[in-house]
């Protein structure tokens, strides 16, 4: 299954839900927001929303700094 995540197509086996492929992209969940085909999808849901062919991830992560 070929999905887009920040515009850079990633291959994965099978369908995973947004907690699972934060763990393949070996990203942390902590200060992150995604969305999917430009819908933010809130963390609550991240368990029960299944990826799809085809769908673009937008990552979004929170940098402190000033």
């Amino acid at each position: 299954m070929q999905i887009k995540v920040n515009d850079q197509p990633v291959t994965i086996k099978s369908a995973l839900n947004l907690r699972e492929l934060l763990k393949v992209l070996s990203q942390e969940e902590k200060g992150v927001a995604l969305a999917i085909n430009s819908q933010i999808v809130s963390r609550s849901q991240w368990s029960n929303h299944t990826l799809a062919d085809g769908d673009q991830v937008t990552l979004i992560k929170a940098t402190a700094g000033g």
